[in-house]
């Protein structure tokens, strides 16, 4: 059976006992098999339920039982994901997507406040205060969020880049194809419980404060408030993650789904890039003694153009074992770096509070006359977290996250701004002394 069929029928449920022993078995054995399942999976999940909702042909409600939703696929128009086919379906989700904008339909949730560059999947830009309908957006840029509500007060919060795909007709259904975001969401009807959906898994929310991450290779859910039942689309296994707890979904289904507690925040941890790869999911690109910038969309302009930075992060989500790191009035971050001529640098912190909710983004700036390079061209600089001020220049955004002091951070990132000095970095170290 042709791979993309045998895949499309997987997911719409249609595979008997024994192709599915046999579709798991070749998961565990075939990369290749696994990452085009991870991107069939993510512009189905994404943008399927949209699509289909703008034709009336999604169900609002509780999720259909397997024998049901098999049903729902059945009456459908199957979907080919030649290439051909998955950009023409592309290309359908923007055309739907300008259509939604221009004929201004009901407003699922309104921008409550943005930073950096958010914008339509379309490209459209999206400011503070728009109430916006169905559909997909995107915060551009490592220093870009945006802070979302719904009409019955629950919260999403995105950081970083991501892209968030959401509907709500009694039902809210969310899609997050990339990035991190945060929620307090309220208590959700009966039978009707929030979805958010990754690649690779899917959570049922009913009313907590969690955080969820869409990584390259699964998913991770960190609940702070309340119960989350998390479900794994390789096998369909669930997890009930509870509070202080966290979960990881992958496509490997060989490895059992299971939830445990959420470490305590950590106020003194390194990492060393001589002797540890860090995960592909980090800015920049290892070389195995250090880590090397690479370019990063920082700001999409109003006309389209983008303006483009050399960056590293270190975001310890991302690890294999998930690590928090709290700031503390007396913290100080330490980086060990080079560069090949003197340069602007700005260090950035993008955080949350603990409770999960955004934090706000913040940033030190040191000019090239405050960084001295030894004999190797190395240099040691440290910075306080008393230097970390509020990146937006909105007064009453740097009132609402004055310091990064007491909140947890989710990625530490290092830029040269505009200008490629082949940045490294060997080391890097949060301690909670002077």
């Amino acid at each position: 059976m042709n791979e993309d069929l045998l895949i499309q029928r997987y997911l719409d449920g249609r595979l008997t006992n024994d192709e599915l022993v046999a579709f798991q078995h070749r998961l565990r054995e075939d990369a290749t098999m696994r990452e085009n399942l991870r991107l069939i999976a993510e512009h189905a999940v994404a943008f399927g339920d949209m699509v289909r909702r703008e034709t009336g042909t999604l169900v609002s409600g509780p999720i259909p039982k397997p024998d049901r939703r098999a049903e729902l696929a059945r009456q459908a128009k199957p979907i080919w994901f030649t290439t051909l086919a998955l950009a023409a379906c592309l290309a359908l989700l923007a055309a739907s997507v300008s259509l939604l904008v221009q004929s201004k339909p009901q407003a699922v949730l309104t921008v409550v406040e943005h930073n950096g560059s958010v914008a339509w999947k379309s490209g459209v830009p999206i400011q503070t205060g728009d109430e916006l309908p169905a559909g997909t957006l995107e915060t551009i840029g490592e220093e870009s969020s945006a802070l979302l509500r719904f009409a019955d007060g629950s919260l999403i919060s995105l950081e970083g880049e991501a892209e968030l795909s959401f509907a709500d007709d009694g039902q809210k259904v969310l899609a997050l194809s990339r990035g991190t975001l945060s929620a307090e969401v309220q208590k959700q009807p009966t039978g009707r419980p929030m979805l958010v959906r990754t690649s690779s898994a899917e959570a049922q929310v009913v009313g907590t404060v969690f955080n969820l991450s869409a990584r390259s290779d699964d998913t991770l859910l960190k609940v702070d408030e309340g119960l989350v039942k998390l479900k794994r689309l390789a096998d369909g296994s669930t997890v009930d993650v509870p509070a202080k707890s966290s979960a990881v979904a992958s496509l490997n289904s060989g490895v059992k789904l299971n939830a445990a507690l959420t470490p305590e925040p950590l106020t003194d941890w390194a990492f060393d890039f001589t002797t540890t790869v860090p995960p592909r999911d980090w800015r920049g690109f290892s070389d195995g003694r250090s880590m090397v910038a690479s370019p990063f969309v920082a700001k999409k302009l109003p006309d389209g153009g983008i303006i483009t930075h050399f960056g590293i992060s270190v975001r310890t989500a991302m690890l294999p074992q998930p690590l928090r790191l709290l700031a503390t009035e007396s913290s100080v971050i330490h980086y060990r770096l080079k560069m090949d001529k003197p340069a602007p640098l700005q260090f950035m912190l993008l955080t949350n509070h603990p409770g999960g909710a955004y934090g706000g983004n913040f940033e030190c700036r040191l000019d090239s006359d405050e960084i001295h390079p030894g004999p190797d061209g190395w240099c040691e600089i440290a910075i306080p977290i008393s230097r970390y001020e509020p990146i937006p220049s909105r007064p009453h955004v740097r009132k609402r996250y004055p310091t990064p002091a007491g909140n947890l951070i989710t990625s530490a990132i290092i830029s040269s701004f505009r200008e490629d000095r082949h940045l490294e970095l060997s080391h890097f170290k949060l301690t909670s002394r002077p």
